[in-house]
């Protein structure tokens, strides 16, 4: 009941609840309830944040457009505000659909006495174009930007707002262009931070680079957005997701200043009804939760904010004949790992990845393979690495082997022993690039086991011995698809000049590794991958082991550059 001290008198422990961030949300109906106040609540009991709706405006609306608008009287508007601010001042207030000018010019008067932290989205155009409020309430506004703190408006918001000039289409805006409208945005508005939201535009990653070290660059996925964007652009080559202008960027400018770039693979989805309103709230409530001290504070806020959205709409289930809501619960499904999605189709090797950003960079970076790419690398180092591959690759096919033999199911059996096949396969190149070295296949199958090889074939046949399918399946992946990331980079490497293939030793094992075969088969390595975690989602102590498991396979195969490298035995 309100009031009563829940207090274990017995033993002194208080059981007081503990409360709930308020988020005022100021906003009009959905009856559809995929946007407006609807959305908001949502997002806000997503959060864990307690939610009240002031509503400006009742729509007759569904997923294929709004029939009708009953705008709500100013007055009655601030009663509401009134009633709720009396009983509980609310930590963050979200502004949404306003309706006319009358309410925003009473709201701005109201807001201007309260100390609340406030995120206003314009709600003036819809992402098809349409214009949403009247030019008087637009110019209206003008008295409300004082009292907001965050503004998130999209392109076309941005442009009426701002005045600023376009030379074209919000969809042939460059990054540059983005950059300079929401600087113009936050100095014509005076608001204290505007994020200018980049959906109507994509960006290539070629333009973002140009970019990286003059702003902070936060990227949807990893926390080290240069290695992550290096590594992650070959990645997605060969998992054959799009390539060219493919990203979306948010630009978050501070008095003027721009702030960070939150970077994003661009989501090919029909359900983005409300997107406008969840992230506006979703801002709100991750300043409400986040820690105040921190010095990063509004980079993690908004990095929260737009990861919940983004979620939101990746895992969005169908409803209606238009554009569909948001999956705004999709928080409360615990889970160690994300579903797969069309917007990230493999979530378990993209967290592997991710989990250890320099450990896999010193693998798939590794000075032997810089060498190796412009044929500096030491003629007596690749030999005495081949030969020791030659013999992993045996321990490899036993592991496969014993892979095919624990499967219970046709797709573990075919994933093996394709796989395997390639082994075979992989196997005879390496006698063939030593017989080009002059060196025979009874001197190679005579050549004595060095100890890295040893240690890492050992670790792998154990972990496959020992632990179960989805074990031997990561004891092996990091060899698979580390060797296909290095084969496309070196590709890369030399498209850009900064490796070769002219007169280069090594010109064939590039070739070969950056093949249509191998590529085959690390795709195939990949999917069956993500399958076996997608039938049996695994538990955070699971996932941590699989974690382990691959992380030290990925030490083992930087220890193997290293021996050839330095010719250790």
């Amino acid at each position: 009941m309100a009031g009563v001290d829940h207090t274990k008198q017995e033993t002194g422990v208080s059981l007081v609840t503990k409360r709930r961030p308020h988020i005022m949300t100021i906003a009009g109906s959905d009856s559809s309830g995929g946007a407006g106040i609807q959305a908001d609540l949502k997002t806000i009991e997503a959060f864990g944040c307690y939610g009240s709706s002031i509503i400006t405006g009742l729509t007759a609306q569904n997923t294929q457009g709004v029939q009708a608008v009953h705008e709500v009287p100013a007055d009655f508007v601030i009663k509401q505000l009134d009633s709720v601010v009396s009983d509980s001042y609310p930590t963050c207030v979200k502004i949404g659909m306003l309706t006319n000018a009358s309410i925003i010019r009473t709201l701005a008067k109201k807001l201007s006495g309260m100390d609340t932290i406030t995120v206003l989205d314009p709600v003036m155009i819809s992402t098809s174009g349409h214009t949403l409020l009247p030019e008087d309430a637009i110019e209206a506004l003008r008295e409300l930007y004082p009292s907001i703190d965050y503004f998130t408006p999209n392109i076309p918001e941005a442009i009426k707002v701002s005045g600023w000039k376009s030379q074209g289409s919000a969809d042939e805006l460059r990054l540059s262009d983005l950059i300079d409208l929401a600087i113009s945005t936050n100095k014509s508005t005076g608001a204290f931070t505007v994020l200018l939201k980049g959906g109507h535009a994509t960006i290539s990653r070629q333009e973002l680079a140009a970019y990286r070290g003059r702003f902070e660059i936060v990227w949807e996925e990893g926390d080290d957005e240069d290695d992550g964007a290096e590594v992650l652009t070959l990645y997605d080559d060969y998992l054959q997701l799009p390539a060219g202008k493919d990203l979306v960027v948010d630009t978050l400018v501070n008095r003027g200043e721009v702030i960070a770039l939150f970077v994003g693979r661009k989501v090919d989805s029909t359900s983005t009804h409300g997107t406008g309103c969840t992230l506006s709230t979703a801002i709100a409530c991750a300043h409400a939760t986040s820690g105040i001290d921190l010095p990063d504070r509004n980079i993690r806020m908004f990095k929260t904010a737009i990861a919940y959205t983004q979620s939101a709409i990746a895992s969005a289930f169908p409803f209606g004949e238009g554009h569909g809501p948001l999956n705004h619960s999709h928080l409360s499904s615990r889970r160690a790992l994300p579903p797969p999605t069309k917007h990230n189709p493999r979530p378990f090797v993209t967290h592997l990845i991710q989990s250890n950003l320099p450990l896999w960079k010193s693998y798939v970076r590794h000075p032997f393979v810089v060498q190796l790419g412009k044929g500096t690398l030491p003629r007596e180092s690749f030999e005495h690495y081949i030969k020791q591959d030659y013999h992993y690759l045996k321990h490899y096919a036993r592991a496969h082997a014993l892979g095919a033999y624990k499967a219970n199911n046709f797709a573990d059996i075919n994933a093996f022993t394709t796989i395997a096949a390639h082994i075979a396969r992989e196997s005879q190149m390496h006698v063939n690039y030593c017989a080009e070295f002059g060196i025979s296949l009874s001197e190679l199958q005579a050549e004595p086991e060095a100890s890295p090889c040893a240690a890492y074939a050992r670790y792998v046949i154990d972990i496959g011995t020992q632990g179960d399918i989805l074990d031997l399946y990561m004891s092996v992946a990091s060899c698979l698809i580390g060797y296909g990331e290095v084969g496309l980079w070196l590709k890369k490497q030399v498209e850009k000049g900064e490796a070769t293939l002219d007169g280069n030793i090594y010109k064939k094992w590039m070739e070969d590794y950056a093949g249509a075969d191998f590529l085959k088969a690390v795709t195939v390595g990949i999917e069956n991958l993500e399958r076996r975690v997608a039938l049996d989602p695994p538990s955070e102590e699971r996932l941590a082991r699989l974690t382990s498991i691959w992380h030290e396979c990925v030490r083992l195969e930087s220890a193997f550059w290293e021996m050839g490298l330095k010719l250790i035995k």
